[in-house]
């Protein structure tokens, strides 16, 4: 059985986009969090400048089946194709796999 990872996804919507960017990410998470068990961590974080912030996704799978599972699930897909046809983002999404090497994740 292979470990949790995490994932970090980077959207760069285009000027005056995020607010809606971020609605499409909120109504995926509320699926996610009810259909996906392997999915251990969907959070949303927005940078809080600019009228084109980047939208940072931290995310945290059991395992690839779960990474699988959500990728093809039919609300990423529905989430996908919206931010494709309202051409709500400026470049494709950056994925970033990654691991552990120290520090500490929260002092709460």
């Amino acid at each position: 059985m292979s470990a949790p990872f995490d994932v970090i996804a980077i959207i760069k919507p285009r000027p005056g986009s995020a607010d809606r960017v971020v609605e499409l990410l909120r109504t995926a998470a509320e699926s996610v969090e009810a259909k996906e068990p392997g999915t251990l961590r969907y959070q949303i974080n927005r940078e809080t400048k600019g009228d084109a912030p980047c939208i940072v996704m931290l995310e945290t799978y059991r395992d690839q089946v779960a990474l699988q599972a959500h990728g093809s699930s039919e609300y990423f897909k529905e989430m996908s194709r919206a931010l494709k046809k309202e051409d709500l983002v400026s470049e494709p999404m950056q994925i970033l796999f990654t691991k552990d090497v120290g520090g500490f994740a929260s002092k709460l």
